[in-house]
């Protein structure tokens, strides 16, 4: 609840006539001290309050947690620089199929046989004729060839992506470091939002406790009154009539008392919500926010414009977003590119695969190659990806705009507002100094009998509503420094 409304209530409870006539009562006392009361209870300032509500916020924790996560990705991203190394053992047994067997140049002839047998026959010399045939006795007819029915191996192969680690890995990489800048650069935006919104429910429940202060003190007024009255009426020197206004008056100072009442304890609620905090008494307003008046000149406009494109987090987290998109977007183009990679990798396997015949016992073999590929379909998909790709940076771009209109809209408005606080609190003060020297003078001249204790009430009325409109202008200032720093990103 705002004060004026509530104030114009207030001064129709107590602005009743009293007879100069009736007996005089007690003095009141001084005039209550505003920034005394409403910072009963447990203290709190607009800082604490901000510290502990982004402490206790779940959007801080989520927003937090999707930083971790683009960390992660950038760590994962770094892994595609290393080259990929492939280490693999296996055991296989064999069976099911007798040994090969292979015969030197084919079928084996009988008459070819017979005439060599002959011709070696026909050789004069003997050692020579006896050497010829033990030769044909002991040359074999076929080859067997037997298999390791039992066969392991241990093989390492290293190989290296050569045109995707400059077309896909490192765009790949930059676009995860800048999708991890913009999600730290979202939880300071976040950060600044939810303490801006703890700023703003501190300095409403400072609002809300100093207007039922007031309240409070008009319904002390309106039952003095009361009873001046009604003790006017028992001696018959007022009509009965002025007592049942007066029981109007007190009621409806009661029900203003209820309603700031509420005000108080929704804004109070507001504020343990953002904090975390179990129910309890209404925050002490521990910040003398009387005391905490704009000094200098409040910054230029274009001044504070820059300051905000320079810091504002959501504009850099906007552009870093804009910036992993098109890196992403480099990296899924170089899908329909023909890949070059280079292998290296060795063998040591018993029987080794590259060993003809095969030989149970192990042997070792290295290998080095490299490898081009290409599938004409990628080309296509590549394509026609690239022009997703292209329509979602251009819709970036319109939004980075928006964005910037819509953040120098909001930091012309905070400046609007700031310079504004400024002359209400001028007004604000001049109106608590004459309602001061109007109350000081009204003491004066009911210790000297000129005036009665109404018109005391009255000028007392007008000082605290005097007061609570300072607290009010004071409050507003707060709130438009807050919201002009959070729009500079301060």
């Amino acid at each position: 609840m705002r004060a004026p409304s509530l104030l114009s209530l207030l001064l129709l409870t107590i602005n009743a006539p009293v007879y100069a006539q009736q007996a005089p009562l007690e003095l009141p006392g001084e005039p209550f001290d505003l920034v005394k009361v409403i910072a009963e209870g447990a203290p709190m300032t607009a800082q604490q309050a901000a510290e502990r509500a982004a402490l206790n916020s779940p959007s801080m924790q989520r927003a937090e947690a999707l930083s971790r996560l683009s960390e992660a990705a950038v760590a994962r991203g770094r892994v595609q620089l290393l080259p990929r190394l492939e280490l693999s053992a296996r055991y296989t047994h064999i069976d099911g199929f007798p040994d090969g067997k292979i015969t030197p140049g084919g079928s084996v002839d009988p008459e070819m046989v017979a005439a060599a047998r002959a011709l070696a026959s026909s050789i004069a010399d003997p050692a020579s004729r006896t050497l010829w045939l033990n030769s044909l006795d002991r040359s074999p007819q076929t080859v067997s060839i037997k298999i390791p029915r039992d066969q392991v191996g241990f093989a390492a192969r290293l190989s290296y992506p050569v045109s995707d680690l400059f077309f896909a890995v490192l765009p790949g990489l930059a676009a995860a470091e800048s999708a991890a800048r913009a999600n730290k650069a979202q939880v300071e935006a976040r950060e600044a939002r939810v303490r801006l919104s703890a700023r703003e429910s501190f300095y409403q429940l400072a609002r809300a406790r100093g207007s039922l202060a007031v309240a409070q003190r008009a319904v002390e007024q309106a039952r003095v009154q009361q009873d001046r009255i009604e003790a006017g009426v028992k001696a018959g020197m007022r009509p009965h009539t002025d007592a049942l206004s007066a029981a109007a008056r007190v009621a409806s100072a009661e029900q203003a008392v209820a309603s700031a009442e509420a005000s108080v304890d929704v804004t109070d609620a507001a504020l343990r919500t953002m904090l975390a905090d179990a129910d309890g008494a209404p925050y002490g307003i521990a910040e003398p926010i009387l005391d905490q008046e704009l000094t200098g000149d409040v910054p230029l406009t274009a001044e504070l414009l820059a300051r905000a494109q320079g810091r504002r987090a959501e504009l850099r987290a906007l552009r870093e977003g804009i910036d992993a998109q098109r890196g992403s977007a480099r990296s899924q183009k170089a899908s329909g590119y023909p890949h070059l990679a280079v292998y290296a990798g060795g063998d040591y396997a018993n029987p080794n695969r590259y060993q003809i015949p095969p030989t149970a016992r192990f042997t070792p073999s290295w290998e080095v190659g490299a490898t081009l590929t290409y599938v004409p379909n990628d080309t296509l998909t590549a394509a026609r990806r690239d022009r997703e790709n292209s329509a979602q940076l251009d819709a970036l771009d319109a939004d980075l705009a928006e964005l910037t209109r819509s953040l120098s809209l909001e930091v012309r408005q905070a400046r609007a507002l700031l310079v504004r606080s400024v002359r209400s609190i001028e007004a604000a003060r001049a109106a608590q100094t004459a309602a001061q020297d109007a109350y000081d003078r009204r003491m004066v001249e009911l210790r000297a009998g000129e005036v009665t204790i109404a018109d005391l009430f009255i000028s007392e009325n007008d000082l605290n509503a005097a007061r609570l409109s300072m607290l009010d202008a004071a409050v507003e200032q707060q709130l438009a420094k807050a919201r002009l720093a959070y729009a500079v990103g301060d």
